[in-house]
């Protein structure tokens, strides 16, 4: 029998449930600057993300989505990329109770969810998912990604469209010769490096090869000036770490 000095102390534990979904939207409150910048949850880079949405917005087109499909942005902010994609029904999540409300007051349908290891939704719940600038900020993107291919239908037109920033462009090679840390906010957990990148899973190692647009009109190596990987992804019927890359851009 164990002596009453080797007990666990039971009643030093914290009885707080939602401490975990707390402290996670804390910390991005904290280091998202929102104060710093204005219309924080309606501007974002328009200058980008009205080339990617634009690539979204035709792929789904060409695979046949319209008003009858249902889509999820994850990580919503105030619901400015839903808007520019449109085409399809799309709902949000955020783990930003502000963000959420102003992206309700522009009309989306949306809820608080903490997405950092898990989305809860059904199995099969969703004809397309967006995830933009995203997967960088989590903790488990490999695991982020397999919840995606979970809640997605297993159609041949399904898609998972998404974009993450690319850390290794020449403009970021030449901070770190200059003795320049990457991606210097905390928020930025992942980087997205080159070709020659080992990645952890065949989705992300895939999506960092070949060539992206920074304009509509120019093709470039994603190593030189590019700063965004954006994608098209199918999700297969099995193997849920394993993606076919329709398109990028």
């Amino acid at each position: 029998m164990m002596s009453g000095e080797n007990r666990f102390p039971e009643e030093l534990l914290l009885n707080e449930p939602d401490r975990g979904h707390r402290l996670i939207r804390e910390f991005y409150k904290h280091y998202a600057d929102i104060t710093k910048t204005p219309n924080y949850y309606t501007e974002i880079g328009p200058q980008h993300e009205k080339i990617k949405t634009t690539f979204y917005r035709r792929w789904l087109e060409r695979n046949g989505h319209d008003q009858r499909s249902l889509g999820l942005d994850v990580g919503c902010r105030g619901g400015v990329l839903v808007e520019m994609v449109g085409l399809i029904r799309w709902i949000g999540m955020d783990i930003d109770d502000a963000a959420l409300e102003v992206a309700r007051e522009a009309g989306l349908a949306c809820a608080e969810m903490d997405f950092t290891s898990a989305i809860n939704f059904q199995n099969a719940s969703f004809d397309a998912v967006m995830m933009t600038e995203v997967l960088e900020h989590l903790p488990y993107p490999a695991i982020t990604v397999r919840e995606v291919h979970r809640i997605l239908k297993k159609n041949r037109g399904s898609a998972y469209v998404g974009s993450v920033p690319l850390d290794y462009h020449l403009h970021r090679r030449w901070k770190v010769m200059r003795g320049k840390r990457l991606s210097g906010e905390q928020l930025h957990v992942h980087h997205f490096l080159s070709r020659s990148s080992t990645s952890y899973s065949d989705f992300i190692s895939t999506m960092s090869s070949g060539t992206a647009q920074r304009h509509p009109h120019w093709r470039l190596p994603y190593n030189l000036f590019v700063r965004d990987i954006a994608w098209a992804a199918a999700s297969p019927k099995a193997e849920p770490g394993r993606w076919n890359i329709r398109e990028k851009f």
